[in-house]
């Protein structure tokens, strides 16, 4: 057990994923924490970012923005945020299962039907709320789906997130056609419409697209595509 000085959060462990990204990996660090001024000791995910080692600041800016404005029991939360000197601290609810891609690792082969039916139906729900706010999320991979140990699954990661009003003109829109580089990252996911970049656009279809790619992947043990060459994902 370790302990920062200046924080009121005392370090336990280190939390390991699967599947993040090298610029995450690079960038940052996960503790398994507990505030020291709780009694009952419960455990939080301590995310601590180097801003300095960031290649594009504006997505946790981006993050952190959501998790003021969102709020549903199947969505993941922000406990605290503050900064340190150039490191930026996160502090989350801790997911003893971890994510969906953690869950994999010790299920190569996919879990039980009855397991992906209870992921879905809570993400679902996740999926209406966000619905009902005009709001896309764009980055539903089984690394941003985590599960805690009160049976509890949330939604995590909306630095991603568009809003389906207009910017310019405050009107709803039927089609979005905004893509930007970092979705690449998730594109194992990405309904087609997203990928063509054409001029129908998308809309909230294309989560539900995305979470069927999760439920196919939790019950066969791996990504539908993940041995299809890059370039050929833009002719599914």
């Amino acid at each position: 057990m370790s302990h920062f000085p200046y924080l009121k959060y005392e370090i336990i462990d280190t939390c390991k994923r699967a599947n993040t990204n090298a610029d995450e990996n690079l960038s940052s660090v996960t503790y398994l924490a507990y505030d020291q001024k709780d009694n009952n000791k419960t455990k939080y995910a301590l995310k601590i970012v180097d801003l300095e080692k960031l290649t594009n600041l504006s997505d946790f800016i981006k993050d952190i923005l959501w998790y003021k404005q969102l709020n549903h029991y199947n969505l993941m939360s922000l406990r605290d945020c503050f900064l340190i000197d150039t490191k930026l601290h996160l502090v989350k609810p801790y997911a003893s299962f971890g994510s969906c891609a953690d869950l994999l690792c010790s299920h190569p082969f996919g879990i039980r039907e009855s397991l992906i039916a209870h992921i879905m139906w809570q993400i679902l729900q996740a999926l209406r709320y966000l619905q009902d706010r005009h709001t896309v999320h764009r980055a539903i991979t089984s690394k941003h789906i985590f599960i805690y140990d009160d049976g509890r699954v949330l939604l995590d990661h909306f630095s991603h997130c568009i809003s389906m009003i207009s910017p310019y003109d405050g009107k709803l829109r039927r089609h979005i056609h905004d893509f930007t580089d970092d979705l690449k990252d998730e594109i194992l996911y990405l309904a087609p419409e997203i990928i063509f970049q054409n001029a129908d656009g998308y809309n909230f279809k294309s989560d539900v697209y995305s979470l069927g790619m999760v439920a196919c992947e939790l019950a066969n043990g791996s990504n539908t595509y993940v041995d299809m060459p890059f370039g050929n994902l833009s002719v599914i």
